[in-house]
């Protein structure tokens, strides 16, 4: 007795009539619950930081700045505003569509900003304030194009 491959059986019951419909009927029911993921990826959040960068010289041991973070949403939002590593910072709003938030800090290695449900739980958007260190040794000297023995 030849046995088909477990594809091809699955292929023949769909065929059914009442195996197609009972298919699609749970699909349809699958796809008209919205999910947490669903209603996260229909949500346009937008979060913007300033300074984006924050560049160390050669003898600066940290970064010490005023940073600016701003949201905007396209319908009211219930969230709140944290930095990963700095539990001690938070800012939250109930219902509004857009925000504001400055505090002086200083820090040494990037920082991530966060908008996050009330909860803290889902993420719903990020940005992060990078850090660069000026690394003088690693740039080359020009030299004048006529001395080849530079």
């Amino acid at each position: 007795m030849l046995r088909q491959p477990l594809s091809a059986r699955f292929t023949r019951s769909s065929a059914k009539p009442g195996g197609l419909v009972a298919a699609c009927a749970l699909a349809a029911v699958g796809m008209s619950t919205p999910t947490i993921a669903d209603v996260t990826s229909n949500q346009n959040i937008q979060l913007e930081l300033h300074p984006r960068i924050c560049t160390l010289a050669a003898n600066d041991q940290r970064c010490e700045t005023r940073v600016s973070a701003k949201w905007l949403s396209d319908h009211e939002e219930s969230l709140c505003l944290v930095i990963l590593d700095r539990p001690e910072i938070k800012q939250c709003w109930e219902n509004y569509s857009h925000g504001t938030y400055s505090i002086e800090l200083a820090f040494v290695d990037d920082l991530v900003f966060q908008l996050r449900d009330p909860q803290l739980r889902q993420v719903l958007a990020s940005e992060t304030l990078r850090v660069i260190h000026e690394a003088l040794h690693y740039r080359h000297r020009r030299r004048q194009p006529w001395n080849i023995f530079d």
